[in-house]
């Protein structure tokens, strides 16, 4: 009986943790459903959401500039394919990955310490804020923190419970965590060194067995995508082939610990890889391949280090200054920003934040240093992440796999300080055992027995007390290091805010969206890029006046930035001052000739003027530095149709649609040209196609009509 009780205690106590971590979750999607980021993903998260839109509609190769992890955009799109283009499904699953996250990184404590211990390290991971932000991201960083703790997992079981695949089932998931989150490939040789002098007490036989079989797992997980890189690129590449971008991301003149924009204005994912492609190219004056592209800029920066080991030296330990901040280091996506829309996240970062964990990490390892030749493992798992976020830039998702080795020393040094001061705040503590020596006589063997027992007792203790001063003495001065730096408050800061605008106004919340931008100037009131983002989403609102006071406040912020003027120049549009425009829209070519968005709008404003000798000329330019961009296909289409060319327009309309077939704006245009050309039967072919995908486009339900009457009076 009593072995059936504990047998359901060991199974409620990890349901009971799971069902807390996806109730919590759930919970806090319902907080943020209204967040403009929602709906909307940016950054990588449009890449990721794009690719696996890919996936899902058959393209499972993808395109040659995919740079990022792969297996998060497969799962993306394989639940695409199940579930359509919602993505409430996705966040669902990635809470289902976090409530199990906490499961495994209960099995995998309770083999190395105890219930106690497992079941606070379970449910401080449930109820661990940024866990929970992540999980609810349309980003990797859910997938990876559920794939580190099923390593850790695996690693522990195997190393107390060995079966002879075990290894190789470690290396399967090393080799998925890799291709989620590439510098995880440091773990690897974690992994083998731990094999060999960490089960030392096997056979050196069935430790190369089982370290060959951990390789074998590897290999097997990389190969396929190796594989695809070979097909795609017609290039060999283990992972993906940016490795030295994102080397030199981190590592040059200008570098702070953090991310940088490459080119200011295109850092967002969608459009960073080719200003890297482009910038390189330049520079070697002939086409890269995409590991000639990696190639260039490591070697870039490896010369740079050489150059400059002292100030190389002083950056790497910013970095691992930022990697062990109590800030949360955001990408696009703040998660203290996050905080303002969901009240149980912000309850929750008042006592459970990095800034908590990390100082009782610190004095949980104090306080398990006895036991350091089975918790070795966990120093290097520490260590080389560390050192594996520091050789490029910072940001909280990418120290994440930190946490669960953090959390396993934090509830191990909680467990043991309770059980210590219990301990000797009992009748039978320090006091009591020192009395008994004192009393014991030491004559016959029963007594020299009790005394010798006594002596030992009190000698144990004494080790403790000294374990659990030295833990406190050590949690103050890291509590202070993590929490106290300078630079960073934790809170939103402008670009936080100013991307939230991006994000609402893409959906035509404008008014959230201006309101987020007054936050971020609030905040930052001479932030250029808050005026210019200020700018343009007055401009989609048609208040040309107030976006031209921002663009100017703009210009005078930074007078080099083509943008600015670019900016000054649609807002002119807005107001039909076509001359003006082309004025401030040729200077910002002249300060940037490769910006093919400015030459564009250039043209067009040739265009709107009339001159379309010179507004073709321009179009050719911009279709010569930017191929596949589809507005500068559908305005050189309404140039065509403006200078009655409706069939040359129809021409173009059909290119911009080729590369972004959903471009509302070119199937419309399409349609005015056809019927121009009076060719009616494709317009209206052309037509229901388009209702076919979208039944309910009142637009083109009306041009069908205005089709059939033109055709009709023909």
């Amino acid at each position: 009986m009593t072995a059936n009780k504990q047998s359901r205690g060991w199974l409620l106590a990890p349901a009971a943790i799971f069902v807390l971590a996806l109730g919590l979750r759930l919970v806090y999607l319902g907080n943020i459903r209204d967040i403009g980021f929602f709906e909307q993903p940016v950054s990588d998260g449009y890449v990721y959401d794009q690719r696996a839109r890919g996936i899902a509609a058959g393209d499972w190769l993808g395109p040659v500039d995919f740079v990022h992890a792969p297996l998060y955009a497969y799962l993306l799109g394989l639940i695409k394919i199940v579930g359509g283009e919602s993505l409430w499904l996705p966040r669902v699953v990635q809470t289902l990955g976090g409530a199990s996250a906490c499961v495994l990184l209960f099995l995998a404590c309770r083999r190395l310490f105890d219930l106690h211990v497992a079941g606070v390290a379970a449910i401080w991971l449930a109820l661990y804020p940024p866990a929970i932000f992540f999980d609810g991201l349309i980003q990797k960083a859910g997938l990876t923190l559920l794939l580190s703790t099923l390593l850790l997992w695996l690693v522990v079981r195997s190393t107390y419970q060995p079966v002879w695949w075990g290894w190789g089932i470690v290396g399967l998931v090393l080799g998925l965590l890799i291709l989620t989150r590439q510098n995880m490939l440091a773990l690897a040789p974690l992994i083998i060194a731990w094999l060999w002098f960490g089960l030392r007490a096997r056979p050196r036989l069935q430790r190369l067995q089982w370290a060959g079989l951990a390789a074998l797992g590897v290999v097997l997980t990389l190969f396929p995508w190796a594989l695809r890189n070979r097909v795609v690129t017609g290039e060999w590449v283990l992972t993906t082939p940016n490795l030295g971008q994102n080397f030199a991301m981190g590592n040059h003149p200008e570098a702070t610990g953090t991310y940088l924009p490459h080119k200011r204005g295109r850092s967002s994912a969608e459009h960073e890889q080719a200003e890297w492609v482009k910038a390189a190219e330049k520079a070697c004056d002939r086409p890269l391949s995409a590991r000639e592209v990696s190639d260039y800029y490591f070697a870039a920066a490896a010369e740079w280090i050489k150059a400059n080991p002292g100030a190389w030296l002083r950056l790497t330990l910013i970095k691992c200054s930022l990697v062990w901040g109590a800030y949360e280091l955001p990408d696009t996506e703040d998660y203290y920003l996050y905080q303002e829309w969901s009240l149980l996240l912000r309850t929750l970062d008042r006592v459970l934040h990095f800034g908590v964990l990390c100082p009782l990490a610190a004095a949980g390892v104090v306080l398990t240093c006895q036991e350091w030749r089975r918790l070795w493992f966990l120093y290097g798992w520490l260590l080389l992440t560390t050192l594996a976020v520091a050789a490029f830039v910072v940001f909280a998702r990418y120290r994440f796999p930190l946490v669960p080795v953090l959390l396993i020393f934090a509830a191990a040094g909680l467990v043991e300080s309770i059980r210590l001061v219990l301990h000797y705040a009992s009748l039978d503590g320090w006091h009591g055992c020192v009395s008994r020596v004192q009393v014991a006589g030491i004559h016959g063997r029963h007594g020299r027995a009790t005394h010798q027992r006594n002596v030992d007792r009190v000698l144990l203790r004494r080790r403790q007390l000294r374990l659990l001063l030295a833990a406190g003495v050590t949690l103050i001065p890291v509590a202070v290091a993590v929490n106290l730096f300078p630079d960073f408050e934790r809170r939103p800061y402008s670009f936080s805010y100013r991307n939230h605008a991006v994000a609402l106004a893409d959906q035509g919340r404008y008014d959230d969206a201006l309101s987020e931008l007054r936050k971020a100037m609030d905040l930052s009131p001479d932030n250029v890029d808050v005026h210019l983002t200020m700018g343009s989403i007055l401009l989609d609102i048609g208040r040309f006046d107030e976006a031209l006071a921002h663009f100017e406040h703009a210009r005078a912020g930074d007078p080099r930035h083509a943008r600015t003027y670019r900016g000054l120049g649609d807002a002119l549009m807005g107001k039909d001052r076509f001359e003006e425009a082309a004025e401030q829209y040729r200077r910002a070519v002249d300060i940037d000739p490769e910006d093919y968005v400015s030459l564009n709008c250039l043209a067009t404003a040739y265009a709107r003027q009339g001159h379309f000798t010179e507004a073709f000329q321009l179009f050719q330019q911009v279709l010569l530095l930017s191929p596949q961009y589809p507005q500068a296909h559908l305005n050189l289409g309404n140039t065509y149709l403006m200078a009655g060319r409706p069939s040359e327009a129809a021409a173009a309309y059909e290119r911009a649609l080729h590369y972004q077939p959903d471009y509302a704006d070119a199937q419309r245009n399409l349609v005015y040209a056809l019927l121009a050309a009076q060719e009616y039967e494709r317009a209206l072919a052309f037509i229901e196609t388009v209702l076919e995908a979208e039944p309910s486009r009142a637009d083109m339900l009306a041009l069908r009509e205005t089709v059939w009457g033109a055709r009709d009076d023909q």
